[in-house]
């Protein structure tokens, strides 16, 4: 299997790099992408010595002299299609808005999507649901339902549902969140994962999002899919059958498990990495979401019925509002209340292209900055 490596240093990307080691008599490695030049891609490029590895940082001469004779290195977009065009299997890994373009050009070159970026498959649910038979989720919650939904016949089904760990802040009054501190909500129970999607955990608009992926992956109505709190986070996803039975997906909190599920499906391989027994899978409990404490999932599910250009603006408009709380301009309650009033303000056309997508990302962004600017920073 020849397989590209999108995002190869991040969390995902670097786990998915560990599978690769694993099982490099199955797999070969084409290429890797990460945004810097940085020593740990130049590492991964030194240990696996794929064809090609990319940056869209320029690279230094030294850094560049030091990679294998057996890697060439492009720059930016060039290298991102290179990629494409020599892989079976893309996994993206990218961490944001700008895993967007990597979606469109797998797809659009019918290539295999390992999707493990949310922004992309909200912002691009047309094109998902055009190519649903080569996107293969990755994120722990769809690759259970995934799986879960292949045993059963959609009549059958009553409602999904995605689990939450709750996030640092399940036990937090809403008094308490207005001073959370960035470290704090950086501070995730269960999962070890990137700055930006640790935070949407905390607010839980990742849920929020995780809802408009399962509507585009799976084709379910936005109303038959629920959210539940399990603070253990064993269980990933659970599909209520019309007779009153629940059918559960549980593992370890390991991404190596669906990552590798996404490589090799429909085939499964032994798990070569340490594995938790049944009993160690306990207790597991579930609670309601409190939506008023947690308003982003109701936000989601809002902007999901309405479609069009606000998904896009959504998605722009978060990852404007993290990236101000973790420069620490505003404060952990902000992030949400300063997307919701984007969204509000959202007047033009449903993006029907690529670019006209990707410049309603930018317009929420922009949004929340002016809208920063007039509220926030005056406090």
């Amino acid at each position: 299997m020849k397989l590209g490596v999108l995002g190869s240093t991040g969390s995902v990307g670097s786990q998915t790099l560990e599978v690769v080691k694993k099982f490099s008599d199955e797999i070969e490695l084409v290429g890797i992408l990460a945004n810097r030049a940085s020593e740990k891609l130049l590492k991964q490029a030194r240990e696996f010595k794929p064809k090609f590895v990319v940056s869209y940082e320029e690279p230094t001469k030294d850094w560049l002299e030091a990679l294998p004779k057996e890697t060439t290195y492009l720059k930016g977009d060039e290298g991102l299609i290179a990629i494409i065009e020599n892989s079976e299997r893309l996994m993206n890994a990218i961490s944001g808005i700008y895993g967007i373009k990597p979606t469109y050009e797998i797809l659009k070159r019918g290539k295999v999507l390992l999707a493990s970026n949310k922004e992309s498959i909200i912002c691009l649910g047309n094109l998902i649901r055009e190519n649903r038979d080569r996107v293969i989720p990755v994120d722990s919650e769809h690759n259970a339902l995934f799986q879960l939904l292949n045993s059963v016949s959609r009549e059958e089904i009553k409602y999904i549902y995605l689990t939450a760990s709750g996030g640092p802040f399940k036990d937090k009054s809403l008094e308490e969140l207005k001073s959370v501190s960035v470290e704090e909500a950086l501070i995730h129970p269960r999962w070890n994962m990137g700055e930006k999607i640790t935070v949407d955990s905390a607010t839980l608009m990742n849920k929020g999002f995780e809802m408009l992926e399962a509507m585009y992956l799976f084709d379910i109505p936005l109303e038959n899919i629920k959210v539940v709190i399990h603070p253990q986070s064993f269980v990933h996803g659970i599909v209520e059958l019309v007779d009153g039975s629940f059918l559960m997906h549980a593992s370890q909190t390991d991404m190596k498990i669906p990552i590798m599920h996404a490589i090799f499906y429909p085939k499964r391989r032994d798990f070569p990495f340490k594995k938790a027994s049944l009993l160690e899978l306990s207790p597991i409990t579930f609670e309601r979401v409190d939506t008023e404490k947690f308003k982003a999932i109701e936000i989601a599910k809002w902007v999901g019925f309405m479609g069009g250009a606000y998904v896009p603006v959504l998605v722009g408009a978060d990852e404007e509002a993290v990236k101000l709380f973790l420069e620490r301009k505003i404060g952990f309650l902000d992030i949400v209340e300063l997307v919701e009033r984007t969204i509000s303000e959202v007047n033009f056309k449903d993006p029907e292209t690529l670019e006209e997508v990707l410049e309603a990302v930018e317009w929420g962004r922009k949004k929340v900055r002016e809208l920063y600017e007039k509220v926030c920073a005056s406090r």
